[in-house]
């Protein structure tokens, strides 16, 4: 396990809710993370733990409760889009799928952003690039196209292009889970490295072994809340609720 000092929170929530119609899928979610922490989010599927993560950076919106992300409130309606825009620079995002340009090369994908967004020097970008490609070990693998690609290296390259907007926060929606089972570590390394560096990061996983051994905090959501958090030494080996025993059984019990 990767433990970190303890420092200022980067993101406070506080009774969060969504629903969508009348569904409830958030119902109440509180939590603290601070710099540095790598917190991994488990639960059963339909719980709510991605549309939390999406939350969090305002790609989906919420009706009731407080949110500050790096001492910024982000609740209501009141950002405009230049203040979206920064939030999403700082809070960067890995989805499921892989999203690259089929078009354009590696280097050509990761420069893009911080190009148009951020309005960098291409020799800067191109630099980044290269940097945050040899740190998810595909520094070989910059003039490929992602066609060329196995699902694996194409979602390290998209954990790299969000690092080339230097992001203060990263956020992982369950990043493995379209991969083959045979290409799922190669990802999970490159974000154990990640966390080494200090990354403040939260991930969406069914992977309980990255959740107990990279992380410093859990949480696990059941029924739109977080029906259990803590360090995963105590959740793992002690889990105080019989949903999170249940659900720990089943996950070993299917080889996660």
């Amino acid at each position: 396990m990767i433990s970190t000092p303890a420092a200022e929170p980067v993101l406070q929530c506080r009774d969060l809710h969504k629903s969508y119609g009348e569904l409830q899928v958030l119902r109440g979610v509180s939590t603290t993370v601070h710099a540095g922490d790598v917190v991994s989010i488990i639960g059963p599927s339909g719980c709510g733990k991605s549309t939390f993560l999406r939350c969090l950076n305002r790609l989906e919106s919420f009706d009731q409760g407080e949110l500050q992300v790096l001492g910024r409130s982000i609740a209501g309606t009141s950002l405009n889009w230049r203040e979206l825009r920064q939030l999403r620079i700082s809070v960067g995002m890995v989805f499921q799928q892989f999203n690259l340009f089929p078009h354009l090369s590696v280097l050509e994908n990761l420069v893009l952003a911080p190009r148009h967004v951020l309005q960098l020097p291409l020799a800067e970008c191109e630099q980044r690039a290269r940097h945050h490609l040899n740190q998810v070990g595909l520094g070989n693998r910059a003039d490929a196209y992602p066609g060329q690609l196995s699902g694996g290296q194409k979602q390290r390259v998209a954990i790299a292009r969000s690092l080339c907007m230097n992001p203060a926060v990263m956020l992982f929606d369950e990043p493995t889970s379209a991969l083959d089972p045979e290409l799922v570590g190669e990802v999970l390394q490159a974000m154990r490295q990640l966390a080494e560096t200090g990354m403040t990061m939260l991930v969406v996983t069914h992977e309980m072994r990255f959740a107990r051994e990279v992380s410093n905090h859990v949480l696990f959501f059941n029924n739109g809340l977080i029906e259990e958090q803590g360090r995963p030494e105590e959740l793992f080996a002690s889990p105080r609720s019989e949903r999170l025993r249940s659900f720990l059984r089943r996950s070993a019990e299917t080889g996660f």
